[in-house]
């Protein structure tokens, strides 16, 4: 069988790794304020910061979001040993708010492999929030992952 749309057939596969399985994205309260936050101040296309937090199993936990870089600016792997050495162990990905093509190519590398990405999309009126981690598989890319589901308060009686 002779394929000729090698991008279709790719898709078709599929593009589920056997790494991201299950992944899925935690952001607590704190973090969620500080990105609501952000976006209150309508940035520049292409700002974007770090995502502090850990990894429990296949979760990723973000825990806080320091704003890092300006528009125009791709955070390379001598930034990323930077914010390392800040935060040792700590830095589980990258937030951007409507990052533009080269940033993403930027990212799409082997200092940012199996990080998450958080992108701000859409309008002031209306955002979204779309989460990836940077996979490889012959070379690399962007798999999305969901949020995980928010937990249900108790109620105090």
């Amino acid at each position: 069988m002779k394929i000729r749309d090698t991008k279709k057939a790719l898709f078709m596969i599929g593009v589920k790794s056997e790494y991201n399985r299950g992944v899925d994205v935690l952001i607590i309260p704190e973090a969620e304020r500080e990105i609501e936050t952000l976006r209150a101040f309508r940035p520049r296309p292409g700002t974007w910061g770090v995502l502090v937090g850990h990894r429990r199993g296949s979760r990723f936990i973000v825990e806080k979001v320091a704003a890092a870089g300006n528009p125009g600016t791709a955070p390379d792997e001598r930034i990323l040993a930077e914010l390392e050495e800040i935060w040792p162990g700590r830095i589980v990905g990258i937030a951007a708010v409507r990052p533009g093509a080269a940033f993403k190519r930027a990212l799409l590398g082997p200092a940012w492999y199996a990080k998450l990405v958080i992108r701000s999309t859409g309008t002031s009126k209306a955002p979204a929030l779309r989460a990836c981690v940077v996979e490889f598989k012959r070379k690399f890319f962007f798999e999305p992952v969901p949020f995980a589901p928010a937990a249900k308060e108790k109620s105090h009686e």
